[in-house]
Protein backbone atom coordinates (compact mmCIF):
# COMPACT_ATOMS: atom_id res chain seq x y z
CA UNK A 1 0.00 0.00 0.00
CA UNK A 2 1.30 3.26 -0.91
CA UNK A 3 1.97 6.08 1.68
CA UNK A 4 -0.89 8.25 0.34
CA UNK A 5 -3.28 5.41 0.21
CA UNK A 6 -1.98 4.94 4.02
CA UNK A 7 -3.06 8.15 4.69
CA UNK A 8 -6.26 8.31 3.10
CA UNK A 9 -7.44 5.19 4.96
CA UNK A 10 -6.26 6.36 8.12
CA UNK A 11 -8.21 9.53 7.98
CA UNK A 12 -11.28 7.48 7.25
CA UNK A 13 -10.68 5.01 10.84
CA UNK A 14 -10.01 8.06 12.79
CA UNK A 15 -13.59 9.18 12.30
CA UNK A 16 -14.52 5.69 12.81
CA UNK A 17 -12.19 5.72 16.15
CA UNK A 18 -14.02 8.61 17.64
CA UNK A 19 -17.76 7.89 16.57
CA UNK A 20 -17.89 4.19 16.49
CA UNK A 21 -18.74 2.28 19.82
CA UNK A 22 -15.90 1.20 20.36
CA UNK A 23 -14.52 5.08 20.25
CA UNK A 24 -17.08 6.15 22.48
CA UNK A 25 -15.83 3.59 25.16
CA UNK A 26 -12.81 5.11 24.77
CA UNK A 27 -13.34 9.19 25.11
CA UNK A 28 -15.29 8.06 28.16
CA UNK A 29 -12.08 6.16 29.94
CA UNK A 30 -10.17 9.07 28.95
CA UNK A 31 -8.13 7.50 26.46
CA UNK A 32 -8.36 9.71 23.73
CA UNK A 33 -7.16 13.37 24.00
CA UNK A 34 -9.48 15.32 22.29
CA UNK A 35 -8.85 18.43 23.99
CA UNK A 36 -10.09 20.44 26.76
CA UNK A 37 -12.89 22.11 27.77
CA UNK A 38 -13.01 25.79 27.05
CA UNK A 39 -11.62 27.27 29.95
CA UNK A 40 -14.51 30.06 30.54
CA UNK A 41 -18.01 30.40 29.39
CA UNK A 42 -18.92 31.28 25.69
CA UNK A 43 -22.41 30.93 26.62
CA UNK A 44 -24.32 33.67 24.24
CA UNK A 45 -21.10 34.38 22.35
CA UNK A 46 -22.35 34.95 18.69
CA UNK A 47 -20.62 32.76 15.93
CA UNK A 48 -20.83 33.25 12.13
CA UNK A 49 -20.64 30.13 10.24
CA UNK A 50 -19.74 30.86 6.96
CA UNK A 51 -20.61 28.43 4.34
CA UNK A 52 -21.77 28.17 0.35
CA UNK A 53 -22.96 25.68 -1.93
CA UNK A 54 -21.89 22.27 -0.83
CA UNK A 55 -19.91 23.15 2.01
CA UNK A 56 -19.05 19.71 4.08
CA UNK A 57 -21.73 18.81 5.76
CA UNK A 58 -20.52 17.09 9.00
CA UNK A 59 -18.08 19.83 9.75
CA UNK A 60 -21.02 22.24 9.08
CA UNK A 61 -23.38 21.11 11.40
CA UNK A 62 -20.83 19.87 14.29
CA UNK A 63 -19.53 23.22 14.13
CA UNK A 64 -23.35 24.34 14.78
CA UNK A 65 -24.23 21.89 17.42
CA UNK A 66 -21.05 22.24 19.44
CA UNK A 67 -21.57 25.71 19.64
CA UNK A 68 -25.01 25.08 20.90
CA UNK A 69 -24.53 23.00 23.17
CA UNK A 70 -21.93 25.10 24.92
CA UNK A 71 -24.76 27.61 25.03
CA UNK A 72 -23.07 29.92 22.31
CA UNK A 73 -25.38 31.36 19.42
CA UNK A 74 -24.22 29.82 15.92
CA UNK A 75 -25.99 32.19 12.58
CA UNK A 76 -25.40 30.43 9.62
CA UNK A 77 -24.03 33.03 6.68
CA UNK A 78 -24.66 32.20 2.62
CA UNK A 79 -24.56 34.23 -0.21
CA UNK A 80 -28.40 34.13 0.28
CA UNK A 81 -30.75 33.31 3.41
CA UNK A 82 -32.13 30.00 2.10
CA UNK A 83 -31.96 26.29 2.17
CA UNK A 84 -28.25 25.35 0.90
CA UNK A 85 -27.04 22.44 -0.23
CA UNK A 86 -24.19 20.79 1.81
CA UNK A 87 -22.10 17.43 0.52
CA UNK A 88 -20.28 14.55 2.24
CA UNK A 89 -16.58 14.20 1.46
CA UNK A 90 -15.20 10.40 2.03
CA UNK A 91 -12.09 8.50 1.17
CA UNK A 92 -12.05 5.63 -0.76
CA UNK A 93 -9.22 3.37 -1.56
CA UNK A 94 -10.74 2.79 -5.18
CA UNK A 95 -10.01 6.36 -5.68
CA UNK A 96 -6.96 8.75 -5.90
CA UNK A 97 -9.09 11.68 -4.42
CA UNK A 98 -11.99 11.88 -2.19
CA UNK A 99 -15.29 11.16 -3.33
CA UNK A 100 -18.38 14.00 -3.36
CA UNK A 101 -22.10 12.84 -2.43
CA UNK A 102 -25.07 14.69 -1.64
CA UNK A 103 -25.66 15.57 2.46
CA UNK A 104 -27.90 17.29 4.63
CA UNK A 105 -29.35 20.66 3.82
CA UNK A 106 -29.06 23.82 5.96
CA UNK A 107 -30.63 27.13 6.74
CA UNK A 108 -28.57 30.22 6.02
CA UNK A 109 -30.37 32.99 8.36
CA UNK A 110 -28.61 35.92 7.29
CA UNK A 111 -26.97 36.61 3.39
CA UNK A 112 -23.27 38.00 3.21
CA UNK A 113 -23.81 41.81 2.44
CA UNK A 114 -26.44 41.72 5.49
CA UNK A 115 -23.37 40.97 7.96
CA UNK A 116 -22.46 43.55 10.43
CA UNK A 117 -19.34 41.88 11.82
CA UNK A 118 -19.35 43.76 14.87
CA UNK A 119 -22.13 42.16 15.76
CA UNK A 120 -20.64 38.88 16.00
CA UNK A 121 -17.82 37.04 18.41
CA UNK A 122 -16.50 34.56 15.91
CA UNK A 123 -15.72 33.09 12.86
CA UNK A 124 -16.02 29.44 11.83
CA UNK A 125 -15.30 28.33 8.33
CA UNK A 126 -16.37 24.78 7.16
CA UNK A 127 -14.55 23.10 4.50
CA UNK A 128 -15.94 21.11 0.77
CA UNK A 129 -16.07 23.26 -1.72
CA UNK A 130 -17.96 25.94 -0.12
CA UNK A 131 -14.71 28.13 0.40
CA UNK A 132 -14.46 28.06 -2.97
CA UNK A 133 -17.91 30.13 -3.52
CA UNK A 134 -17.00 32.19 -0.21
CA UNK A 135 -13.63 33.47 -1.65
CA UNK A 136 -15.97 34.98 -4.46
CA UNK A 137 -17.50 37.55 -2.46
CA UNK A 138 -16.61 40.47 -1.45
CA UNK A 139 -18.35 41.20 1.16
CA UNK A 140 -17.50 37.68 2.98
CA UNK A 141 -13.64 38.42 2.18
CA UNK A 142 -14.50 41.77 4.45
CA UNK A 143 -15.86 39.84 7.05
CA UNK A 144 -13.02 37.37 7.48
CA UNK A 145 -10.84 40.28 7.24
CA UNK A 146 -12.30 41.59 10.30
CA UNK A 147 -11.98 38.98 11.77
CA UNK A 148 -7.92 38.43 10.83
CA UNK A 149 -7.58 42.40 11.37
CA UNK A 150 -8.51 42.66 15.03
CA UNK A 151 -7.37 39.06 15.72
CA UNK A 152 -11.07 37.65 16.96
CA UNK A 153 -12.04 33.68 17.11
CA UNK A 154 -11.55 32.45 13.66
CA UNK A 155 -11.41 28.83 13.14
CA UNK A 156 -11.09 27.46 9.37
CA UNK A 157 -11.64 23.74 8.27
CA UNK A 158 -10.02 21.63 5.40
CA UNK A 159 -10.52 23.51 2.25
CA UNK A 160 -11.31 26.60 4.60
CA UNK A 161 -8.41 28.57 4.50
CA UNK A 162 -8.87 29.28 0.91
CA UNK A 163 -11.25 32.39 2.25
CA UNK A 164 -8.25 32.89 4.51
CA UNK A 165 -5.49 33.69 1.79
CA UNK A 166 -7.65 35.30 -0.30
CA UNK A 167 -8.88 38.20 2.35
CA UNK A 168 -5.32 39.22 3.53
CA UNK A 169 -1.96 38.02 3.65
CA UNK A 170 -1.03 34.48 5.87
CA UNK A 171 2.58 35.32 5.41
CA UNK A 172 3.97 33.39 8.43
CA UNK A 173 1.04 32.15 9.60
CA UNK A 174 0.75 28.15 11.08
CA UNK A 175 -2.04 26.66 9.44
CA UNK A 176 -3.72 23.08 8.89
CA UNK A 177 -5.27 22.47 5.98
CA UNK A 178 -6.45 19.80 3.52
CA UNK A 179 -3.39 18.42 1.80
CA UNK A 180 -4.59 19.07 -1.52
CA UNK A 181 -4.10 22.64 -0.57
CA UNK A 182 -0.97 22.50 1.05
CA UNK A 183 0.51 24.25 -2.03
CA UNK A 184 -1.50 27.12 -1.83
CA UNK A 185 -0.92 27.71 1.60
CA UNK A 186 3.04 27.62 1.31
CA UNK A 187 2.72 30.13 -2.36
CA UNK A 188 1.02 32.34 -0.27
CA UNK A 189 3.59 32.84 2.91
CA UNK A 190 1.72 30.20 4.97
CA UNK A 191 3.30 27.48 7.37
CA UNK A 192 1.20 24.69 6.36
CA UNK A 193 1.09 21.94 9.65
CA UNK A 194 0.26 18.37 9.34
CA UNK A 195 -2.07 18.39 12.74
CA UNK A 196 -5.52 17.78 13.82
CA UNK A 197 -5.85 21.20 15.33
CA UNK A 198 -3.32 24.12 15.05
CA UNK A 199 -3.98 27.38 16.90
CA UNK A 200 -1.76 30.69 15.62
CA UNK A 201 -2.86 33.70 17.89
CA UNK A 202 -7.04 33.61 17.54
CA UNK A 203 -6.86 32.26 13.94
CA UNK A 204 -7.49 28.00 14.69
CA UNK A 205 -7.45 25.41 12.09
CA UNK A 206 -7.73 21.33 10.57
CA UNK A 207 -7.29 19.13 8.02
CA UNK A 208 -10.88 17.76 8.06
CA UNK A 209 -13.94 16.33 9.09
CA UNK A 210 -11.44 13.64 11.10
CA UNK A 211 -10.28 15.96 13.23
CA UNK A 212 -13.44 17.37 14.37
CA UNK A 213 -13.03 16.74 18.12
CA UNK A 214 -9.46 18.06 18.42
CA UNK A 215 -10.50 21.43 16.69
CA UNK A 216 -13.97 22.31 18.04
CA UNK A 217 -12.63 22.03 22.52
CA UNK A 218 -9.53 24.48 21.23
CA UNK A 219 -11.69 26.99 19.22
CA UNK A 220 -14.05 26.94 22.35
CA UNK A 221 -11.08 27.99 24.54
CA UNK A 222 -10.06 30.64 22.35
CA UNK A 223 -13.57 31.54 21.66
CA UNK A 224 -14.07 31.89 25.95
CA UNK A 225 -11.03 33.90 26.16
CA UNK A 226 -12.20 36.75 24.16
Amino acid sequence: MSDFESNRISRRRALGGVLGAAGIAAVGAGSLSAGQPAGSSVEGKRVLVAIGEFSEGMETYYMVYRLIEEGAVPVVAAAKAKRVQMVVHDFDPKYTNYTESLGYQIEAQVAYKDVEPGGYDGLLIPGGRGPEEIRQYQEALKITGHFLDKKLPLGAMCHGPQVLYAARSIKGRRIAAYNGIRADIELAGGVFVDEPAVVDGALVTSRGWPDLPYFMPKFLKVLAGK
